[in-house]
């Protein structure tokens, strides 16, 4: 099976836990959200990743109805479980527990899917991301920020500059392209970014839409609209966004037909719970 797209990350089991509720249980993981998405937007697509025997067998049938899954790994152990945890304060907790998660920048790639046209690193720890793009050499590969490894994205500025020089395109959130880059200004953000070797800058910004930079030029799009009664969970949209973009990205498409795509995803996630768009 030829592919278009190939998604490297991480695919959990997520508790969502409010107070006085029982906990509600969904598959989660931005690795399976943006592969998920970009299936959905017409692209073939393969998923490497790993997971503990506990990962439920439906949620991978569910994954195999969309996706090629020679690349999920099913290890002894747990699979990494995320607890989102609301407080009465409105605050959040958000433990992790890793289990076979570890190392996942050397999760084995199926011979088969090396000569896929584009390859996705969702977000891991960025010296599992660099472990990833040095086995990618010569690959065209996108790259995703998340806000767990904020704290990294602050002191590890050089990692995460040879990290964005060796991707052909970057998905931050503006947050992120500000903090990576110790730049307050999100266009100047975007200019650094494009300076450290990414071709292609795609930045997220929630109700603003999306900014663009080619190194030529900006290109500003709104979001779509939609009802907010319609809006379930915002969990996964700017994987969404990722998935959908590079559905399009991957077949040639016109950048502005990748950001409709990526929107069109971005939307649909949003109207149920998690973050898998199946």
């Amino acid at each position: 099976m030829e592919l278009d797209l190939v998604v490297m990350g991480h695919v959990s089991i997520d508790h969502i836990r409010f107070p006085g509720k029982e906990e509600i249980l969904l598959p989660g993981g931005a690795a399976a959200a943006v592969a998920t998405s970009a299936a959905l937007a017409g692209a073939k697509v393969g998923l490497v990743t790993k997971v503990g025997k506990d990962f439920p067998r439906g949620w991978l049938e569910k994954l195999s109805s969309v996706l090629d899954v020679k690349g999920v790994q099913i290890l002894p152990g747990k699979t990494i479980n995320i607890y989102m945890i609301y407080h009465e304060d409105g605050s959040v907790d958000a433990p992790v527990e890793m289990g076979v998660a570890q190392r996942m920048g050397e999760t084995p790639i199926p011979e088969e899917y090396l000569s896929t046209e584009i390859f996705h690193i969702a977000p891991i720890p960025p010296e599992e991301q660099l472990k990833a793009l040095k086995r990618l050499e010569g690959k065209r590969v996108s790259l995703d920020f998340n806000p767990t490894y904020m704290e990294d994205y602050m002191t590890k500025r050089d990692l995460l500059r040879e990290i964005v020089g060796r991707v052909e395109v970057t998905f931050p959130n503006e947050r992120e392209a500000k903090t990576i880059t110790e730049e307050s200004d999100v266009r100047k953000a975007a200019k650094t970014l494009h300076k450290w070797g990414a071709q292609l800058i795609v930045i997220t910004r929630g109700e603003r839409g999306v900014l663009l930079y080619n190194g030529d030029e900006f290109l500003e799009f709104p979001p779509l609209p939609i009802n907010e009664k319609e809006v379930i969970d915002p969990t996964g949209a700017g994987d969404a966004f990722a998935g959908g973009f590079l559905a399009g990205y991957s077949r040639g498409e016109s950048l502005e037909t990748c950001v409709e795509l990526g929107l069109l995803r971005a939307r649909e996630v949003l109207k149920k719970w998690g973050s898998w768009s199946i």
